[in-house]
Formats: structure tokens, C-alpha cells, sequence
């Protein structure tokens, strides 16, 4: 099973796609025409390649020669939404504690969008 990451590692990308996030959690639930919302609920995976993200099965990061990024239809993809009074616990798969990866420093730049890029999809499997 492979990572998903963001294709690159500019911050101003990375800001594009906090907007995004954004524009997600303030339109969640609401299926109106132009909601974001609508757009993320009903392909969760074109959502995520089109904002940035991309699937790999090597653990640096980098696509395979001749991969495309797209999220394979066999991977199982579950969006949680936490409330004011309901928070997510992630509870890590056991392959992963074999040999833990170490995070890299990430600098975020004092940029709310840019640390919401990042953290979004950390170590999503």
C-alpha cells in the first residue's frame, strides 16, 4: 500500500490547495451546484489529484516511472469529519510499525493554507 502526497513541494502550491481545504470544510454537507463540498463528496479522488495530491507506492515520495498520481480504484478512501464536540483518533496500521518513518522538519512559513496542505494528508494510507 502506498502514500499520499502533494505533487510538489513549493509552499505556493501548497497554499492553492489549503484554499481548497478550506472552501471543503466551510461548504461540508451543503450539495449545492458550486460547493465544494459537492465537488469532494462526489469523486473523492479526482478531488484530491485535482487539488495537488498524488498516489505512490515508494516510500520517498516520488512517482513511479510512467505513473500517473491517480488513487487506485482498490484503495479505499475514508473521509472523517470532526465537530466541536467529536474528534477522530487514527489508530496506525500495523505494517507501519515495522519500520517507522521518521518526519522530515517541514517549514511551514507562518502560512495557515500551506500547514493545512500539509497536514491534511499526512501519512494517509
Amino acid at each position: 500500500m502506498g502514500f499520499i502526497v502533494h505533487r510538489s513541494e513549493l509552499a505556493s502550491e501548497h497554499e492553492k490547495t489549503g484554499a481548497a481545504i478550506i472552501r471543503v470544510a466551510k461548504s461540508a454537507f451543503k450539495n449545492t451546484p458550486n460547493s465544494e463540498w459537492k465537488k469532494f463528496d462526489s469523486d473523492i479522488r479526482k478531488w484530491l489529484y485535482d487539488n495537488g495530491y498524488r498516489y505512490t507506492n515508494r516510500s520517498d515520495g516520488q512517482l513511479a516511472a510512467g505513473a500517473s498520481g491517480k488513487i487506485p480504484d482498490n484503495i479505499d478512501i475514508v473521509p472523517v469529519y470532526d465537530t466541536p464536540t467529536r474528534m477522530h483518533v487514527r489508530i496506525p496500521w500495523a505494517g507501519d510499525l515495522k519500520t517507522p518513518p521518521i518526519p522530515k522538519e517541514e517549514p511551514y512559513s507562518a502560512n495557515f493554507k500551506v500547514f493545512l496542505a500539509r497536514y491534511f494528508m499526512r501519512k494517509c494510507r
